[in-house]
């Protein structure tokens, strides 16, 4: 590596898109963002548009590599949220939109996985990849033995980059039904599904393909970056913390809740949402609430939430809420069918709000539990990422409920580690071991 080497992670969330560029000593050299504006959200139905999602990304890079222009880009690589995904034809375009992933509107079809795979997989739930596709299957009427392969968030973004073939990582794959243990797709998997729809499952940091010609030409440079394949959003906000003992935990407060527990096994509860993502020698086992600062940002502005947490009582009793933006909970039950609580509303705004930072927080504290049990794994410490990590009031509400000592890291970004994955490219088991 030469001292201008730069290596860029793109982090395409629920909100928006994040671009960040390090260099080879991991300092940060440039950054920037764009919001998603038009994010579809009603009751069980959560959906983005395609070629909505490529063009914020494309908006995103173009303006960072006017940032870099002393810099040789060497890799890019991609995060995003885990089991949303979009069927395309054989000459790459979309025939769906894109399911995201806490779209739970196929509720038959998840009956009907349920009674037919394996209780350890991870592939259970109304919004996991494999009921998403037969949803899709059936609405469009597709034959999906014509040419349709089937793509996560972050392989549509890597398909529009320049990757030629249908490809994923084994993390984004985990919720389509991919084994990650003996990393195959079962046998049980293609009894439902043809094998051609399903994408080829490498290894994080594998090299994928190079930025295309055109896209070249777009951000004005001579030379053409490799593509190495990415991650979830929660796991690249993981690999930017650069935790690695048995015990850590990380909590990602994004516009969901995640948690994360360094384990020496892999667990997979699917009554509770629980499941485990192989990451080295060792696992990540985790869970996805639909709970988090989505909800938030519904009632409030950013700077609402600043100024009420600060109005705040912490010794007076909250208002008891389940906070969800529609019907439908993922971790720490997986029900569909779970309706918001959300009442009565206080007269004050900082009491409504005491009531859903404290709502969410003891949706972290069950969802703790329940992987400490497990897993057989004590905490040791909880690091918190996202844009829910900077509320200290937040804060000590949830370490009030979770008596654990809590870690700040230096990079809190998911596509700070999706830009550190780019830059270690193939050392991602040695990431975490």
């Amino acid at each position: 590596m030469i001292a201008n080497d730069a290596y860029i992670g793109i982090d395409l969330g629920t909100s928006g898109c994040r671009a960040i560029a390090i260099n080879k000593f991991g300092d940060i050299i440039a950054q920037n963002e764009n919001i998603i504006s038009a994010y579809q959200q009603k009751d069980y139905h959560s959906e983005q548009s395609p070629e909505l999602q490529w063009r914020l990304v494309e908006m995103v890079l173009s303006m960072l590599f006017t940032k870099i222009e002393k810099y040789q880009v060497k890799r890019i690589a991609v995060d995003s949220t885990s089991s949303s995904i979009l069927l395309i034809d054989k000459s790459g375009e979309p025939l769906t939109p894109l399911l995201m992933y806490n779209d739970s509107r196929a509720k038959t079809e998840s009956e009907f996985i349920k009674q037919n795979i394996p209780a350890k997989s991870g592939a259970h739930g109304a919004s996991s990849g494999l009921s998403k596709l037969l949803y899709l299957q059936e609405k469009y009427d597709l034959d999906i033995e014509s040419g349709v392969t089937l793509l996560h968030q972050a392989d549509w973004i890597n398909h529009n980059l320049g990757v030629d073939t249908s490809v994923t990582d084994y993390n984004n794959a985990l919720k389509l039904g991919y084994d990650s243990i003996l990393k195959c797709w079962p046998d049980w998997l293609l009894t439902m599904v043809p094998e051609q729809v399903l994408p080829t499952v490498v290894q994080p940091g594998t090299i994928i393909g190079r930025l295309s010609k055109s896209l070249c030409q777009k951000f004005d440079i001579e030379y053409f970056p490799t593509i190495v394949s990415g991650t979830t959003d929660s796991i690249a906000a993981i690999l930017a913390t650069r935790i690695n003992n048995v015990g850590d935990a990380v909590t990602s407060i994004g516009s969901t809740l995640v948690l994360k527990l360094i384990a020496k096994y892999p667990v997979f509860k699917h009554e509770h949402g629980i499941y485990s993502h192989r990451i080295g020698k060792l696992w990540l086992v985790g869970g996805a609430s639909n709970s988090g600062g989505a909800i938030l940002r519904h009632f409030f502005t950013k700077r609402q939430l600043i100024d009420l947490s600060t109005q705040i009582v912490l010794n007076r009793m909250p208002p008891d809420y389940y906070p969800l933006l529609s019907s439908g909970e993922r971790f720490p039950e997986l029900n569909p069918y779970l309706k918001p609580r959300l009442t009565p509303r206080p007269k004050d705004d900082h009491e409504f709000l005491y009531g859903l930072l404290t709502g969410i927080a003891k949706i972290e504290a069950e969802g703790y539990r329940l992987l400490q049990k497990y897993s057989l794994t004590d905490i040791k410490y909880i690091y918190t990422v996202g844009d829910g990590s900077n509320n200290r009031i937040w804060e000590i509400i949830r370490q009030q409920l979770l008596n654990v000592s809590f870690s700040h890291p230096q990079y809190k970004k998911a596509a700070y580690g999706a830009a550190i994955l780019a830059r270690d490219q193939l050392q991602y088991n040695q990431l975490i071991s």
